[in-house]
């Protein structure tokens, strides 16, 4: 292995790692506006995160050029850039954009009752089934997630995850904005750029290494996180992420990236832990999950949206419907289309570029969770 060989590992490695030290904290605790009152983060710790995400961010600060492919690890591979433009549509950019008509929504509300065309309705099974799948988008887009190839068993998945996508928009009479038919994506590059394929690889390894040791060193370890009962501002698997980089920092064999549950193989299982009916953690192939769907599906019609005006149900009467207006259904279905295409057999995906964090947090913790509160989530 050659001198830059060497270093590329090295610095895709402790980009893993930091990136997952990050993410594992659940929430930007260290960015400005989100301090908590009763678990505040120090200034110098707030200070050594801010520099170790400028980082992470700063491994590829290129925009999206027109006719250039879309790379998983970096962009949606569903969607190209709004506005007919042929580029790549970044973690970044697709978030705002999605923001930005979850904002506009006009709702689907008329003198209370329901407007048909509006919003699309669907059974409590189906929707509990659909959203359950948005933390599995987020986890498969967590930043700096290894590579990793589809392997066959996740077909069936796919095509629900596809289909359940395309059941979203019928009621509305609309299409998937890029026209997207599994496995005929011409646009998607077959691999993915290193976060390495830098050009002052040297320099931006030493800096990431500095502001690695700065910002581990700056929360408790696990066995004092352990002992400080009254400390809650550091999430324990952060604290356990940040023990493994100082010890890869010292040249020492240590965990680049952890998994929810070490039996998961993200090739073949959901990367989103499942449980036990007596609440243990389990590693869920592709095909369960996929028996799972199935079993919700058949309990009910598909999504519609009403003929006329009429009321909500009310769900304190036993109404087991769920209401999505129509702009809140059509970013659903492009997240399901998201996650059918990185799930069909044989997709490969790069290292996650660090762009993807605010992407992840909006689906799991802010979408995702508006989406489950019609079904007591």
């Amino acid at each position: 292995m050659t001198g830059r060989q060497e270093q590329a590992a090295a610095y895709e490695q402790l980009y893993t790692a930091t990136a997952r030290m990050l993410w594992s904290q659940e929430s930007p605790d260290w960015r400005p506006g989100y301090e908590d009152e009763q678990f505040g983060w120090p200034p110098e710790r707030c200070a050594a995160w801010q520099t170790l995400e400028n980082c992470l961010l700063a491994a590829d600060a290129e925009q999206p050029k027109a006719g250039e492919p879309s790379d998983p690890a970096r962009h949606l591979i569903t969607r190209r850039a709004p506005g007919g433009e042929d580029r790549p549509l970044g973690f970044q950019e697709a978030l705002d954009e999605w923001i930005t008509r979850l904002d506009a929504d006009q709702g689907y509300l008329v003198n209370e009752q329901l407007q048909p065309g509006a919003c699309v309705m669907t059974t409590g099974a189906r929707h509990l089934q659909t959203v359950a799948v948005l933390r599995e988008l987020a986890f498969r887009l967590a930043p700096g997630r290894p590579p990793v190839t589809i392997g066959p068993g996740a077909a069936r998945l796919s095509a629900m995850a596809h289909e359940a996508a395309n059941a979203l928009r019928a009621p509305l009479g609309v299409t998937a904005p890029t026209p997207y038919t599994p496995g005929t994506e011409p646009w998607i590059a077959p691999t993915s750029r290193p976060v390495s394929d830098l050009p002052d690889l040297p320099t931006r390894l030493e800096e990431l290494r500095a502001a690695a040791w700065r910002a581990a060193e700056a929360v408790p370890t696990p066995e004092e996180s352990k002992a400080n009962l009254k400390d809650f501002s550091v999430m324990m698997e952060a604290s356990v992420a940040a023990s493994d980089v100082l010890t890869l920092l010292q040249s020492r064999p240590a965990s680049v990236w952890r998994e929810q549950f070490d039996r998961i193989d993200p090739a073949i299982h959901l990367t989103s832990t499942s449980y036990t009916p007596d609440g243990q953690q389990q590693a869920e192939t592709f095909d369960e999950e996929a028996d799972t769907w199935a079993g919700a599906f058949a309990r009910g019609p598909m999504p519609w949206t009403p003929a006329k005006y009429q009321d909500p149900p009310r769900r304190h009467l036993g109404s087991q419907e769920v209401v999505l207006s129509a702009t809140r259904a059509v970013v659903f279905a492009e997240m399901l289309d998201e996650l059918a295409a990185r799930l069909r057999p044989g997709m490969h995906t790069g290292r996650i570029h660090y762009s993807a964090y605010d992407l992840c947090h909006f689906i799991d913790q802010r979408f995702g969770r508006e989406l489950g509160e019609h079904i007591g989530l």
